[in-house]
């Protein structure tokens, strides 16, 4: 980090101070943003600078650059600005942001809101040179900043063009201070005090009137002529010389500055321009001198377009627009020349613990050796402090054969690949990575210190593969890979030697050993830990309650999710919770736990939850898994509409991606249930041949899922020696797992295909050994999801269970009933709540509690029409009163 960035600006010593602008400014404390927009050279960082001096108010300063364009970057130079005002701010925040797989960057602005909340005084916080911020992914986090942030903080930007924030909401909502070159120019009096009282020029009253009309007070072009009137006797004949635009005089300014200016000096303007910033130490390097401090100093002090970025003045930089007409300058020389000046920086920046300004200026002559020979050394810790952006950026600069000769780089470039679904990009370099630290162990000739090194990297290098090949379904090659991780990771790295666990964990599952899979991924969680990374812990954690809730242990599932949310609670993490993506899988998971035990409120507020946090994720499998979990909630509660909408949502993230075989399962479950329960058998055996369905196919427990309902289609087609065979293989898949709710849905099926074969007392056994089987865990959901076929089965059995034993508990029965009523009751509802358009119009303008002589006014309509639409509102949603037409038509998503 260049603690330069954060230091504010200087306003000089030939300062003019603008009071006028001041009281302008001074508004801006009660508002959420203070906007300065102008070109260059019009006094932005001055203004702000001297306002925050004269007024001592408390501010929190950041230079911006291209490479801010990173959102941790971006994040992290904030909450080290803010530090300076209150030294704890953001810690943990800015220890999520330095992680490797840190939380989405609108989670921990989240995060920090919530600390601004508790911070005890008012401050600013200033980012200059906005402009070159691009960054999508950044303008939201200021936009969602803008939206949330209390009253105690005020956002400065001062900025070369208007940023693509909602700036109009904000002047509508008088939420916004304004600044632009009309405000900033110099105006004639201005003018007299540079020139007069301050630099003791002596200009007449005309003079000053004809450099406010050539100039029209843009405060560079006032300078650099100041400057330049230092070499002129005839200042009155000078300024009549001035012509043209801006451009042009700033052209025609800068020759004069530079005619005058000793050789040594002019050299070292022009050649010290190719750095954002400078030190005496790095232009001594760069220009072979030994005086640098002596002349940076003497710049400052004739004012000569240096800025100094610290108070012990170490570190300048010139005035960006001084800079742009230097650099155009140097670049009409020899390009060898320029090279050998970018040469020497980057050495001097490698040298001195700064690689990425080392990178930029290799790059800048096309150095691509050692840009990737820099990257190589310091990969590891781009990856772990979270700037993956950085990786990626060179990543994609530097050319793709040049990456493949460096196993470090490789891996971590892959890893940000694999984890941004770049899966076919990624390969290929992570086999690189492979093939260099093969031959690196057995070439005989490293060292033992080396040899462990690379080790450590072949085993992380087959935790990505490993992961990777989870993608592809290759279940040997995760396998493979898994073992070589663990061969070579130690507990000495728990962050690695977990990720090692999580790999054994994923080669367990993908060859259906699932309680091997439960146990390695539990050694996962446990290293994972002692690691302290919380998107390691997360994901482990997620894995683990899926797993579980896939084998029929809803109970210790569900504890699990909410044992992991409380553990990130009391670390600190709770405004995480409820905006980070990944932490969806947990209330996805309670949902889908609730949903099976019919406890359909509870699911859907859950559901909803993992819904909201989904919208900012980028992981397409969870999300159609999401969405699944959601449309099986709705079904049961008896919204088929809704079940329709949110499937369609599956459908379209469907066909443009690829996702996990486990996903697509449940995803072909959920929509052959809906196609065969709408009585759409040509539809659905379409859907299923589409999927490659077949009865007679050898199943993994990852694709089984979709058969139980295509089991349920053969037997509609009355195919049933298909159906029995494809049930055979499901029920002895799920009885060899001990998988408890796939246990009672093969029954349920069983039932209803002897039912169909004209078995019935075969099929009142089949539904009573479901029901029995359903007890331990109150899995109830198959029961509800085939009721249409087995409704009439299940009241004889409730009749026997009246009458004879069973081991089926009445308290189930009871839940099972009332679940279904309520389901029926819910229907009838949805069938009755078919509002007319204008129906329609009438029930969203109730909710705005209008009276029904306004609603008529507004709709255009007698009051007795109103009155009559409200009546059927009334009937066709069951309600005798206004509020409650209100309130049912918001829990039924009508309004």
């Amino acid at each position: 980090m260049l603690l330069t960035k954060l230091h504010i600006p200087s306003a000089g010593n030939n300062i003019v101070h603008r009071t006028e602008l001041f009281a302008n400014l001074n508004n801006g404390l009660s508002r959420k943003l203070i906007l300065v927009s102008a070109p260059a050279g019009f006094g932005k960082t001055t203004i702000l600078s001297d306002w925050i001096d004269q007024n001592k108010i408390p501010a929190a300063w950041f230079s911006l650059d291209n490479g801010d364009n990173d959102p941790v970057e971006f994040l992290s130079y904030i909450i080290s600005g803010i530090q300076s005002i209150q030294k704890e701010f953001g810690e943990s925040a800015l220890k999520l942001l330095n992680s490797p797989n840190a939380p989405s960057c609108e989670s921990i602005t989240s995060l920090l809101i919530n600390e601004i909340f508790n911070l005890s005084q008012n401050f600013l916080l200033v980012l200059d040179d906005f402009h070159v911020i691009n960054s999508t992914e950044v303008l939201k986090l200021v936009t969602y900043l803008l939206e949330h942030i209390p009253c105690n903080i005020h956002i400065v930007i001062l900025t070369r063009s208007d940023p693509a924030l909602s700036v109009s909401r904000l002047r509508s909502q008088h939420q916004l201070v304004e600044l632009r070159s009309s405000d900033l120019s110099f105006s004639a009096n201005d003018i007299s005090i540079l020139f007069n009282k301050k630099l003791k020029l002596g200009l007449s009253p005309d003079d000053v009137f004809s450099l406010e009309t050539k100039t029209e007070g843009w405060i560079a072009g006032l300078q650099l002529a100041a400057l330049s009137m230092q070499g002129h006797e005839d200042i009155s004949g000078f300024i009549k010389a001035l012509k043209g635009d801006n451009r042009y005089i700033m052209d025609y300014l800068m020759e004069e500055v530079l005619k005058i200016q000793t050789d040594d000096i002019k050299e070292f303007l022009l050649q010290t321009s190719i750095l954002e910033q400078m030190s005496a130490s790095l232009c001594n390097a760069v220009l072979n001198l030994n005086n640098s401090q002596l002349i940076l100093e003497t710049l400052e002090k004739n004012n000569m377009f240096v800025i100094p970025l610290d108070t012990e003045r170490n570190w300048y930089r010139y005035h960006h627009l001084f800079a742009e007409l230097l650099k155009q300058r140097l670049h009409l020389r020899e390009k060898a020349a320029i090279a050998e000046l970018h040469n020497n920086a980057s050495e001097w920046f490698n040298n001195n613990s700064m690689p990425l300004l080392a990178i930029e200026h290799a790059i800048q002559t096309a150095d691509f050796e050692k840009s990737i020979l820099i990257l190589g050394e310091i990969a590891e810790t781009l990856w772990q402090t979270g700037q993956h952006a950085a990786i990626m950026k060179y990543g994609d600069l530097l050319p793709d054969e040049l990456i493949k000769q460096n196993a470090d780089f490789c891996l971590y470039y892959a890893w940000i690949l694999v984890i941004t679904g770049q899966i076919q990009k990624a390969e290929p370099f992570l086999a690189s990575a492979e093939r260099i630290i093969k031959q690196n162990i057995n070439d005989g000739n490293s060292s033992e210190e080396d040899v462990m090194y690379y080790r450590k990297l072949s085993g992380k290098i087959s935790v990505v593969f490993a992961y990777l090949n989870s993608f592809l379904m290759r279940s040997e090659k995760v396998f493979e890979y898994s073992k070589t991780a663990m061969e070579n990771l130690t507990e000495e790295d728990p962050f690695w030697y977990s990720w090692g666990w999580y790999t054994i964990g994923m080669a367990e599952m993908s060859r259906d050993n699932l309680k091997e899979s439960l146990n390695a991924f539990e050694n996962a969680l446990e290293w994972g830990k002692k690691s302290g990374n919380i998107y390691l812990i997360s994901a482990t954690g997620n894995r683990i309650v899926a797993l579980e809730a896939r084998m029929g242990l809803y109970t210790s599932s569900y504890k699990k999710c909410s044992d992991l949310l409380s553990f990130m609670k009391k670390s600190g993490y709770s405004q995480i919770i409820k905006s980070e993506s990944s932490y969806a899988v947990l209330f996805s998971g309670m949902a889908g736990i609730e949903a099976m035990r019919t406890d359909f409120d509870d699911a859907l507020e859950n559901i909803k939850t993992a819904y909201s946090l989904c919208k900012s994720g980028s992981d397409n499998s969870f999300r159609v898994l999401m969405l699944v979990v959601y449309s099986l909630t709705l079904y049961g509660r008896g919204d088929i509409s809704g079940v329709k909408k949110i499937l369609t949502e599956a459908d379209n993230i469907l066909k443009e991606n690829i996702i996990f075989p486990g996903s697509m399962a449940m995803y072909i479950a959920m929509k052959g249930i809906i196609l065969i329960e709408q009585n759409e058998p040509e539809k659905a055996n379409q859907f299923y041949n589409e999927n490659g369905l077949k009865f007679d196919k050898k199943l993994s427990y990852s694709e089984e899922f979709g058969y139980y309902p295509y089991a349920l289609f053969l037997i509609n087609e009355m195919k049933f020696r298909e159906a029995e065979i494809l049930l055979a293989q499901l029920f002895n898949m799920a009885t060899a797992a001990s998988r408890t709710e796939r246990l009672i849905e093969g029954k349920v099926i069983y039932a209803i295909l002897n039912k169909a074969k004209g078995d019935r007392e075969k099929a009142i056994i089949n539904l009573i050994e479901a029901l029995e089987e359903a007890a331990s865990e109150n899995i109830l959901m198959p029961f509800v999801l085939y009721y249409s076929r087995i409704s009439d089965l299940l009241k004889e059995v409730y009749k026997m269970q009246a009458t004879t034993n069973t081991n089926i508990p009445r308290k189930l029965t009871d839940k099972l009933r009332l679940t279904i009523e309520k389901r029926e009751r819910f229907l009838k509802i949805k069938m009755q709540s078919e509002l007319s358009d204008r129906e329609l119009d009438v029930l969203k303008l109730l909710s705005e509690d209008l009276s029904n002589q306004q609603i008529a006014d507004y709709l255009f309509i007698s009051l007795n029409t109103v009155k009559s639409h409200i009546k059927n509102i009334f009937l066709k949603l069951d309600v005798d009163s206004r509020t409650q037409a209100v309130t049912k038509s918001k829990e039924l998503g009508i309004i």
